[in-house]
């Protein structure tokens, strides 16, 4: 009984953690039906692999790993081991916070969930070609989108130089319970392995424009924003 006590009294300490993590992962959104040509709406899983359907990858837990290049440093993050150009997926819907060239990261993309609580960081993306044509800082993105192509950029003050050995995308999810911990001393990330495994489950189908040279989600869908 004491113990049921305490657990109750940290129950809004769970919820918020729970919300934070993964409180934008099942809710109601809309989808093209491809007969009637009209949106239906739906309750569900409304977030996606961040690999597209038909591409393999492999990985494992290498969270926590230690890193050496530019300062001693721990992996906060999941590598995605893959073929370069393989399309990456916007895993959750949200707002592209950042876009651009990064030492560490190469060419990447940093994506807000719209509630704010979770940045979804992309890193090492394709050399010459990292993104979509319509991924600017700014621009609004929808769960199961291409955003960019798995390369190998990185670990270079220049840009688009490719110094990391193997192709991969390295994966981050930072929890943001205050505006101040985007950049500070008190950034929580957390190891992304299990949740990508199960999102093996809802992964999003890509075809290939010939003309825009780009590949496109063939779901047609709408998040509503909570």
């Amino acid at each position: 009984m004491e113990e049921l006590s305490q657990n109750m009294a940290n129950y809004d300490y769970y919820l918020e953690s729970y919300n934070a993590i993964l409180g934008g992962f099942i809710g109601t959104y809309e989808i093209k039906n491809a007969e009637t040509n009209l949106y239906e709406k739906k309750y569900g899983l409304k977030v996606f692999s961040p690999i597209a359907g038909g591409y393999s990858y492999s990985h494992y837990d290498d969270f926590g790993n230690s890193r050496s290049y530019g300062y001693k440093r721990v992996h906060l993050g999941n590598d995605l081991m893959g073929s370069i150009g393989t399309p990456i997926i916007a895993i959750e819907s949200g707002y592209v916070e950042a876009c651009g060239w990064n030492q560490y990261g190469g060419w990447r993309i940093g994506i807000r969930s719209f509630d704010g609580l979770r940045y979804y960081y992309y890193a090492h993306l394709r050399k010459d070609h990292p993104y979509n044509s319509e991924i600017v800082e700014g621009s609004i993105v929808t769960a199961g989108d291409v955003i960019g192509y798995l390369g190998m950029t990185g670990y270079s003050t220049k840009e688009n130089v490719n110094n990391i050995n193997v192709p991969h995308l390295h994966l981050g999810l930072q929890i943001i319970f205050d505006p101040v911990q985007k950049d500070g001393t008190n950034q929580i990330w957390i190891d992304v392995y299990h949740l990508v495994n199960f999102l093996r489950q809802n992964t999003s189908a890509v075809y290939y424009d010939k003309e825009a040279k780009e590949y496109y989600s063939k779901n047609d869908i709408i998040n509503e924003r909570d």
